[in-house]
């Protein structure tokens, strides 16, 4: 998973810093707090593992949004 850090590294590479972007920052407290209201229970490990997937196997088409988040954490429960 990327660090907050690697992320504005990469954007400094990438864009000015005076480029206007649209960004969308979703991280592990995303993913417990989402379980803990599903009454899923994660580690925060697994939560991790799950925005590394999310991360890996993101879809520009559909982006991240809690169905993304909601779907992977079914996958967590089996």
């Amino acid at each position: 998973m990327p660090t907050v850090k690697e992320i504005v590294d990469w954007l400094l590479r990438h864009y000015s810093p005076d480029e206007h972007v649209a960004v969308d920052i979703w991280c592990v407290e995303d993913v417990l707090e989402r379980a803990e209201e599903r009454g899923i229970k994660i580690s925060r490990k697994e939560a991790e593992e799950i925005i590394d997937e999310i991360h890996r196997r993101r879809d520009s088409t559909i982006g991240i949004n809690w169905d993304v988040i909601d779907s992977f954490l079914d996958e967590v429960r089996g």
